[in-house]
This record gives C-alpha cells, structure tokens and sequence, in this order.
C-alpha cells in the first residue's frame, strides 16, 4: 500500500542516519553514505539531520497505523513505533554523553567517540531491524512446523481449550508484570509530577517544560531527542486514547496505591476468567471441521507472539527511560516530568493494548487486532 512505501523510505533513511551517527570515526556506513562524525561539531550536524528525518518517520508510522487494514501489519506497525522510542533515546543518551564531554573539554579523539558508540549503541540495530521491517513478527509455532497440528476434532478442541487458556493467562501476567513496573515508577517519581503529567499527556509537552541552563547544540539535540521518544509513544496510543489515558492512569492509582496490587485490578478490567468460560460452549459445541479449528490455534498462536515482542520492547523502554532521572537540573529540568510522562503513556498503552488482545468487553479503545475471543468466535462458529 502506498503509506508502507512512504513509511519504508523514510524508515530507510532513518536507519541510515543513526548508523552513521553511532559509526567510529571517519568511517563510511549505510546506504546513503556518510560516514562517522569527526568532531561535536559534525555529531550535532549529524543529528539535526537526523532529527528532521525522525520528526517524518513518526509522522508517517501515525499515518500507517491509521490507514492499515490487516492487523498483523497494525501488530507490526506498533512494534516499529516503540523501537522507534527506543532507537531516539538511545541517540539521545548519545548525545548526552558527547555534550558532557564537550562542556567538561575532553577532546574528541576517535577512541573517545568509539567508546561512546559502543556504550550507547549496543542494541541499536536490533531496534533499526524492527525500525525498517527487516525483522517481522514470529509465525506461528503451527506454520513453521514446532508443533504438530491436531489431526481430528477431539485432540483439536483440546489443543484450542489449552491455547486460549495459556494465551489469556499470559496475556494478564505479561500485561501485570509491566504494567506494575511503569506505576512503580510513577510512584517513585511521586504524584504531584505524575498528575501534572497525565494532565499534558497528548498535548504539545514541550511548550510546558521549563528552559534548561545548559543551551549548548548538543545539549539541545539531547533534549529533542528525548522528547521525540515521548511523542514515538503517544503516537502508538492514537490521539483518542492520548486524551483519556492521562485520567485513567491516575484513576487506577487512586485504586491500588500500590504497584503490587495492580494485577488485581487488571483482572476486573480484562476478565480473562468469564472470557474462557464463556468460551468453553463454543469449542465443545462447535461443528465446524478441524482445519478451521487448526486456524484458531495458529492465529492464537501467532497473536501470542505480536503481543509478546511487543510487551518486550515495552519492558526495554521502561529500563531505557531510568537514565533520564539522573541527569542534573540544569541539562533537563523537566526531566522528572518528562519521565513521568513517558511511564503514564506506557502505562496506559500496556494495559488498552493488553485488553484489545484478549478482547475485553470493559475496555475498548484501540481495536486494532481480532483478540482471543473474536478469533474463536469467527472461525467456530458457522454464518
């Protein structure tokens, strides 16, 4: 389609830049040539450049996510956003450390600059696979031949049961375990940030961030980046949920107090328990043959492991984000804020994400995936 062309050549583009940007010194890299940069000066170049291209990758992937009709190419589409949020922390906390080094003289020297790509880079082109399409979503275990398909109804309405029983309870726990971990965060950050947060969630936050002591052009580049890794995640949510997540967030808060007590509250909002219950006639009772019962466990399967990569590279984010706190007053000063707006759209992205896969009747905003209950439903029961 014409927006995954658009969103391929500026997605290419992108890798590209950040490549070059992390590359050692002198060296040529990427398709579009370049080579590493050889001073701050030709860094901070580099990044502006970068900079424009990223502002239009997201711009395209918020246009893709709203014109793709298939929903493994929307599963794709969310999982090369998040990278994308992680892809532009990492060449922020880059640009970090090249803009200490410059305000504190310590001269650039290829070794020194290395050394920096090395530390900040390590899994970038994992992220720029993602980023690019190169790495696409896992298969199901069925179509690649781990496991062997049910040859007749008996053993398949077994296999079904145990597939959305095991894929409903990983769903919850996965949704739990990092949801937990974004509100532990908050908490740590404390709620009058958070409330001022989840108030600016969606809206222009930079316009209400202080201004930094520290007004170098890498310090700048630094800070831009890490905004742009901010709006990577609202553009994943969508801008209807952008604009209830904020007060839902503190909603849930105001419930559990405590991050430990969030799984209970995820079960009353995803139900998972009634969900298989209610599923249960369906597959017992069900006449249809055993091919169309082999398709519900594969596109189970294959559900399975989208919401996985995506929950990783959620969990990956909420550890990339720690480095934000720690950096001083005068280089970020809404550092706090900015973090607290970052774990409040996660926070909320995992959990309408989470139940848009196991279909919960309670909580329906972004619906871009046939959940658990609608892939039974279509596929065993007959027009």
């Amino acid at each position: 389609m014409p927006e995954m062309d658009s969103y391929s050549e500026v997605a290419q583009d992108y890798a590209d830049r950040v490549r070059v940007l992390f590359a050692p010194t002198g060296k040529s890299l990427g398709e579009r040539g370049g080579a590493g940069p050889s001073s701050p000066q030709d860094l901070a170049a580099q990044a502006e450049k970068l900079s424009t291209v990223s502002d239009e990758l997201t711009k395209k992937a918020e246009e893709r996510l709203a014109a793709e009709t298939d929903p493994g190419g929307r599963a794709e589409a969310s999982a090369q956003l998040l990278a994308k949020a992680l892809t532009d922390l990492t060449v922020s906390s880059h640009l970090l450390q090249a803009a200490v080094d410059e305000d504190e003289d310590i001269p650039w020297t290829a070794a020194r600059a290395n050394e920096r790509s090395i530390a900040s880079g390590g899994s970038i082109e994992e992220m720029l696979q993602i980023v690019v399409g190169a790495a696409p979503v896992v298969a199901s275990t069925l179509h690649r031949g781990a496991v062997e398909a049910p040859k007749d109804i008996a053993s398949a309405r077994v296999a079904l049961s145990h597939t959305i029983e095991d894929t409903l309870a990983m769903i919850s726990e996965r949704t739990s375990k990092t949801g937990q971990a974004a509100l532990g965060g908050l908490f740590g950050i404390g709620l009058g940030q958070v409330g001022l947060a989840a108030g600016l969630l969606g809206q222009n936050v930079a316009q209400a961030f202080g201004q930094a002591d520290k007004l170098g052009r890498l310090y700048g580049l630094f800070r831009g980046f890490a905004l742009k890794a901010y709006e990577s995640v609202i553009t994943l949510l969508g801008p209807a949920a952008a604009k209830i997540v904020g007060q839902q967030v503190m909603t849930w808060i105001g419930e559990i107090k405590e991050a430990k007590f969030f799984n209970g509250l995820l079960e009353k909002m995803y139900q998972t328990k009634q969900t298989q219950d209610a599923l249960v006639p369906v597959v017992r009772d069900s006449n249809v043959d055993v091919q169309k019962f082999v398709t519900a466990i594969a596109n189970i399967d294959t559900l399975s492991q989208n919401f996985s990569r995506q929950t990783t590279l959620v969990d990956k984010l909420l550890k990339g984000i720690k480095f934000l706190g720690a950096v001083p007053v005068a280089i970020l000063p809404y550092g706090a804020l900015l973090m607290a707006a970052i774990y409040v759209a996660i926070c909320g992205y995992v959990v309408l994400n989470g139940a848009d896969y196991v279909d919960a009747d309670r909580i329906k905003f972004l619906n871009r995936v046939p959940g658990v209950r609608q892939i039974v439903v279509a596929n065993l029961t007959t027009p």
